[in-house]
């Protein structure tokens, strides 16, 4: 049998992702969709905020339409209106009211956005010509049997990246990536009726379609609860959550709250998915500790480039922990791989490190307004099965013999110091190791002339006896260029928006002003 193209044409458009959401408002419209602030949004009546959307935007034409702009704000309004441009056939951006402004009006003018639905949530409102206003207490609203078709190569989403690394990048997604997608994270999730999911990351990240789009076209409830950030354990347990999706970073910071306190995770969690950084052994061995055997612990990857999750493994094995990290799995079905050396820019084998690639239908068009990125990032390229076109994630992988892959780094996140190649994850998985450490962070910082490592760490205890068990393990493990000139006792890391450790940021507060 001959390995299908997947990027040759469909024959058949995908379903438009939303018509999950309408079938089960006929199914059962009186179940609870969204819970926020205590108040229930029944399946009814998100159908009919939906479809009051879908009619109230531009409608969707053949030629290429800038995006519709949505308030990126954790509220049932701002779900419905995302989901409503999606049902429209249109393409959406979010719109986070705590960007800066100058930048909020490049990203409007970079994308021709001039359209924005508002909502009364944060009472916002954006510098555009054209604010869509819905009237959401009307009961008379319209209620759509189903979602305008999409073709599978129309823009849905425009997410634009943090610019951590560099100028930010408006990265398009099609309808495709969300019919290949979507489904399947239903099914690794466990979704379906009846499950409570909580909807805890940034309305402006794409982990939040993780948990928006498998729980509300899987006929599950979303949960929103702004308390959530501070007392994480009491509102799973108020909400009875049984799906919970967190940053890596996150899930430890909740394990290790929970470990303090000599409290158990509330047993109705049922299913936790992890991701976005790195799981290390030591991480694995803290959660062990909380006795939480009956829940479902799932370290997946992805990137905004390739829609949402791509690889994914269940850490309840004997053979997940590689070395000190964990692998981060296979890849889901419809999505192709491929390790290539970055030597030669050919395929490796089981054993070797390369960097991966992917394509499939979930792989992003490219970065808006941006061919010269796009051509570099998404190249077209034949590794002996046919031409096709892949995304180049940056990152450095392993296959091993059972297929599952193994983390070794991030191209970006090595560094030169003093002539030497250092991956600053290596550093930090050493130092993660030592007794007493809760979060690590190592950064490259400029001391006078010269760059140099700086690691700057989380203490359980007394801060001055876990940096000397740290220095010593590293003098005694790693090579001299691998241990940090700088080993600072800070009491908790930044953050980005969408959870993750923020190495520059970290740096940045706790050395300024230092030499």
């Amino acid at each position: 049998m001959s390995t299908p193209d997947l990027d040759a044409p469909p024959t058949i458009a995908p379903a438009n992702i939303v018509d999950g959401v309408f079938a089960h408002a006929r199914a059962d419209p009186d179940c609870p969709a969204i819970v926020s602030d205590g108040v229930a949004v029944s399946y009814r009546t998100l159908a009919r905020w939906v479809s009051a959307v879908a009619d109230a935007v531009t409608p969707r034409a053949e030629h290429e339409q800038p995006p519709v702009g949505v308030v990126a704000h954790r509220s049932a309004h701002d779900v419905a209106a995302m989901l409503g441009v999606l049902a429209a056939g249109r393409c959406y951006l979010p719109v986070d009211p705590d960007a800066p402004s100058a930048y909020l009006r490049s990203v409007l003018a970079a994308t021709g956005c001039v359209e924005v639905v508002a909502t009364a949530a944060t009472g916002y409102r954006p510098p555009v010509p054209e604010l869509i206003e819905i009237n959401w207490t009307n009961a008379d609203l319209p209620e759509r049997e189903a979602a305008e078709p999409v073709v599978a190569g129309d823009p849905a989403y425009v997410l634009f990246t943090s610019g951590s690394t560099g100028a930010p990048k408006g990265v398009v997604l099609p309808h495709s990536a969300l019919a290949a997608t979507v489904p399947r994270l239903r099914e690794l999730f466990g979704i379906r009726p009846g499950e409570t999911a909580l909807y805890f990351h940034s309305a402006a990240s794409d982990t939040s379609l993780e948990e928006v789009l498998p729980t509300l076209t899987g006929g599950g409830t979303l949960v929103i609860d702004d308390d959530c950030d501070v007392r994480m354990s009491e509102v799973l347990a108020e909400h009875e959550i049984s799906v919970l999706n967190l940053t890596t970073s996150y899930w430890l910071l909740l394990v290790n709250r929970l470990l303090d306190e000599g409290a158990p995770l509330p047993g109705c969690v049922r299913t936790v998915i992890i991701g976005g950084e790195a799981c290390r052994a030591d991480m694995l061995e803290r959660w062990g500790r909380l006795g939480a055997g009956h829940v479902r612990l799932l370290n997946t990857y992805g990137a905004t480039e390739t829609g949402m999750i791509t690889h994914a493994v269940r850490l309840d094995g004997p053979d997940v922990v590689d070395g000190g990290g964990v692998v981060i799995g296979r890849p889901l079905p419809h999505v192709r791989q491929r390790l290539i050396s970055e030597d030669t820019g050919e395929p490796v084998g089981p054993g070797e490190v390369g960097e991966l690639y992917l394509s499939g239908p979930n792989v992003a068009l490219g970065y808006h307004g941006d061919p010269g990125l796009t051509a570099k990032w998404f190249p077209r390229a034949d590794f002996g099965d046919g031409p096709r076109r892949w995304y180049r994630t940056h990152d450095l992988v392993r296959a091993r013999p059972d297929g599952a892959l193994v983390f070794h780094g991030r191209i970006g996140h090595q560094v030169k110091i003093r002539g030497f190649r250092v991956d600053l994850n290596t550093v930090e998985e050493q130092i993660a190791a030592v007794p007493g450490v809760v979060a690590v962070a190592v950064a490259a910082a400029r001391r006078g002339e010269h760059e140099s490592l700086v690691a700057f760490v989380v203490a359980a205890a007394d801060a001055d006896t876990v940096l000397g068990r740290v220095r010593a393990r590293l003098v005694d493990s790693v090579p001299a260029h691998l241990v940090p000139n700088e080993l600072v006792a800070v009491p908790e890391l930044r953050y980005t928006a969408s959870g993750k450790i923020d190495r520059n940021a970290t740096r940045d507060e706790h050395l300024r002003g230092s030499p």
